[in-house]
């Protein structure tokens, strides 16, 4: 298995040069020079999916690029093992648990059947399936503050209907963008190839609102078709600030990739060479990815924008692995999306902004989605008001991004899951704090504890060996839980119906 351009396995000293000769820059802008703001929000992309943090099969050269002319952070994570409510906290700079939007909407226990529920001991509270209208998006205060600001992708924060009239006030173009592409209740495509509906439905159903005319995406992938309108708007929008939100529906379900990309990682992969990843589906949605980016940063160089604009590059939530490798491995991760261990939430995180963030350095701080909102603040100049500003539980990267040694003053980072989801998670709240993670798993009111810089894979649970750290991690937790009044999975009748007839 070719290993050998794997990061984590990067000699300790090499990252430490790195940090050593980081020189602090300054932020030059004032208010005739507002810079622009780009993120690449890919879906599904686990920590290893790229080059420049592992894979040893994924072509990923622009990706790459933006790591060797900015700052990659090995320690990111997202704000929830699933999409939806990263999504707000990327909107919003609060945590899923404070909005209350703790799963995918509208999640796996309204999708299931009653026997699959019966299996549950516990099932969710009665959550918030959508972004409520009363919070104030990044979008929305960045429009105020003179940005032309566009959602090009996946959405996914609108309430569960197929009615247009209940799901538009939640759409993107009516949460502070202008601009919205593609941008609606669904969590994926029905299809990355034209017209991009599920076979056999008609209207929302189809999983198609809000895209453009046909003459704009007739027989194009639908990637290509998303970035041509990113790049589209950087033209027109090249004399004003803007901000744009690039959400790929890559690279969820369904794994389809362009035919052509398809053949030429399967001609790699029956090479004979042994490979960490294999499935070349998944390998072409990848690419496919990094050529999008690739072209969204050729046009702000060839317009004289690329130094005014901070690019953010990063995901969702961790990496597919259904445990068997497929469609991506997120090794040398524990499982992946959906579940409560690193390989769900653990994600690439990539910033670059010339002038501001040093060249190729590495930053090992722990940092989440929810820290966006309060950075890209600082950065524009954008006001939030005071009392969103109470809420707030991200914080600023912007000393981190001047100077990579840096470290933030914040105790620990924290997920919170109350829900079940087919790829295993039972319900759990997580706590980070340095190298330490817990995790409380709901079902049993047991603890497990890792040593992330010792044990990444999370093979060893120290809570037997370790019951006072346990403990302590376990009052974190719960003191967490209850400043923000986090809701908690409650008991299930129907698996106590069954457990009461046996």
């Amino acid at each position: 298995m070719k290993l050998s351009n794997f990061y984590w396995v990067l000699p300790k000293f090499f990252l430490t040069f790195l940090l050593a000769i980081s020189i602090p820059f300054s932020i030059i802008a004032d208010n005739n020079d507002k810079p622009n703001v780009i993120i690449f929000f890919v879906d599904d992309l686990g920590w290893v999916d790229t080059g420049v943090t592992g894979s040893d099969l994924y072509n990923t050269p622009n990706i790459d690029r933006l790591a060797k002319e900015g700052m990659l952070f090995t320690d990111a994570y997202s704000s929830s093992t699933i999409c939806s409510p990263t999504r707000a906290s990327l909107m919003t700079g609060m945590a899923p648990e404070r909005t209350r939007v703790t799963d995918w909407i509208d999640g796996h226990w309204v999708n299931q059947g009653e026997a699959w529920r019966a299996e549950r001991p516990l099932q969710p509270p009665v959550w918030t399936a959508k972004l409520e209208l009363h919070h104030h998006t990044i979008a929305d205060l960045l429009s105020e503050n003179g940005y032309r600001t566009a959602h090009i992708g996946k959405w996914h924060l609108t309430p569960r209907s197929n009615d247009p009239e209940i799901v538009e006030p939640y759409y993107p173009h009516n949460r502070g963008f202008e601009v919205n592409i593609s941008g609606n209740q669904w969590g994926a495509p029905g299809s990355y190839f034209w017209d991009y509906r599920r076979s056999g439905l008609d209207g929302l159903e189809s999983r198609v609102a809000n895209f453009p005319p046909e003459k704009e995406t007739k027989g194009l992938y639908l990637t290509n078709m998303k970035t041509n309108h990113v790049v589209r708007l950087i033209q027109e929008w090249q004399n004003e600030p803007f901000f744009i939100n690039f959400s790929y529906y890559q690279v969820h379900t369904p794994i389809q990739g362009r035919p052509d990309m398809v053949h030429y990682y399967q001609q790699i992969l029956d090479s004979g060479e042994d490979f960490l990843h294999t499935d070349p589906e998944y390998a072409a949605m990848v690419e496919a990815v990094d050529r999008s980016v690739g072209r969204v940063h050729a046009k702000l160089e060839e317009l004289g924008l690329d130094d005014n604009t901070l690019i953010i590059f990063t995901s969702d939530n961790g990496g597919l692995d259904r445990g068997d490798g497929t469609p991506t491995n997120n090794y040398p991760l524990r499982e992946g999306k959906g579940t409560a261990y690193e390989g769900g939430i653990r994600v690439p995180m990539i910033v670059r902004w010339p002038g501001v963030i040093p060249e190729g350095t590495v930053s090992e701080e722990p940092v989440i989605t929810h820290d966006f909102f309060p950075t890209i603040l600082e950065i524009t100049g954008a006001e939030a008001s005071s009392e969103h500003f109470v809420n707030l539980d991200g914080v600023s990267l912007m000393p981190i991004l001047e100077n990579p040694s840096v470290t933030l003053d914040r105790e620990a980072l924290y997920w919170h899951y109350p829900h079940y989801h087919t790829q295993g998670a039972t319900p759990y709240t997580a706590v980070r704090a340095g190298d330490w993670k817990a995790i409380h798993f709901y079902e049993d009111d047991r603890i497990e504890l890792y040593n992330l810089v010792e044990d990444i894979s999370e093979v060893n649970d120290l809570s037997n060996e370790m019951p006072e750290k346990a403990e302590e991690m376990r009052s974190m937790i719960e003191a967490r839980r209850d400043a923000v009044d986090a809701q908690i999975p409650i008991t299930n009748p129907l698996y106590q119906d069954k457990f009461e007839q046996k």
